[in-house]
């Protein structure tokens, strides 16, 4: 990791923390204790906080604020943690290791742990409708609102864990792992484009970052499944070999360690040139593309690849 990419996470990691501590949407009602323990068990695991900082850097990319992003990118923070919490229960993936620890449901309880990613879920968009609100600009205010539910929706993450059920002991072609990796793709291009449409950016910037979080989370799925086959969970910090207890169609299965490899590496290089051809060389296209890089570790060696910290 450059200075540079290693100074913007020190400069701007303070505030992520600070700002998901405020917005954290902890209950002031009576016996409402073990839900706001378990808001801040599930929220604060530690890790580099990488998805609002792409967030926040996307805005920046724009010519935006960081202040007027910060809302968005704990949005986006708040969605993934509540992603993870459905992906871990055991109507789901069964998975007990989340982040180097228990997962929520094991901790807390099932019902706690389906109820704080509502929660989550609930404030996420609560979030989305103040960061547009706060640029004035009804238009904004709209996309950004119709983007979140798009992503989010029966099209996006939540049909992607549909896929990633019913494709279960079943074997599938590229289209179907398309469909099932909807819930990561999803989510990465709201990371990229929200704090942008937070700022007031133009539809072909929106159009580049978009472009940029989709080949991104596409690589982030590719690479997660290596680290499936090939982790610990030790030093994963997550339940691993979930693919095969799951009989579930994988690109490992699909194209083995290297053609997997292979494949990420290219989706990386494709969005990082839609960011380059759109926005030329500046200091935050290649901090995001260096960000890239170190989330998805390399086609040299996967297993080594920072998605182990529990980004």
């Amino acid at each position: 990791m450059t200075d540079s990419l290693s100074n913007f996470i020190a400069d701007y990691r303070p505030a992520i923390e600070t700002a998901l501590e405020a917005h954290l949407p902890l209950s002031t009602r009576c016996e409402t204790g073990r839900l706001n323990e378990a808001l801040r068990y599930a929220v604060f695991p530690g890790g580099k906080r990488w998805r609002p900082m792409f967030t926040l850097l996307g805005a920046l990319l724009v010519g935006g604020a960081v202040k007027r992003a910060l809302p968005a990118a704990c949005a986006v923070e708040f969605l993934h943690t509540s992603s993870l919490i459905l992906d871990d229960l055991p109507v789901m993936d069964d998975a007990e290791l989340r982040r180097g620890r228990a997962a929520l449901h094991v901790a807390y309880g099932e019902g706690m742990a389906l109820l704080a990613s509502l929660a989550l879920l609930n404030q996420s968009y609560s979030l989305l409708a103040c960061a547009a609100r706060d640029g004035a600009d009804a238009i904004a205010a709209s996309r950004l609102i119709c983007e979140a539910t798009r992503c989010i929706g029966s099209n996006g993450m939540i049909g992607g864990q549909v896929a990633d059920i019913e494709m279960r002991s079943t074997r599938a072609g590229a289209e179907a792992l398309a469909s099932r990796n909807l819930k990561t793709t999803a989510l990465t291009r709201l990371m990229m484009t929200s704090g942008a449409i937070a700022v007031g950016a133009a539809e072909n910037e929106i159009a580049a970052l978009a472009h940029f979080g989709e080949s991104l989370g596409a690589a982030y799925q590719v690479y997660d499944d290596v680290l499936d086959e090939l982790g610990e969970c030790e030093s994963l910090g997550k339940t691993v070999r979930q693919d095969a207890r799951h009989a579930r169609p994988s690109f490992v299965a699909e194209l083995g360690i290297e053609g997997a490899c292979r494949l990420a590496a290219s989706l990386i290089e494709e969005g990082k040139s839609a960011l380059a051809e759109h926005f030329a060389d500046c200091p935050e296209v290649s901090l995001l593309s260096e960000a890239a890089d170190c989330i998805i570790g390399g086609a040299v060696n996967p297993a080594t690849a920072l998605v182990q910290s529990g980004s």
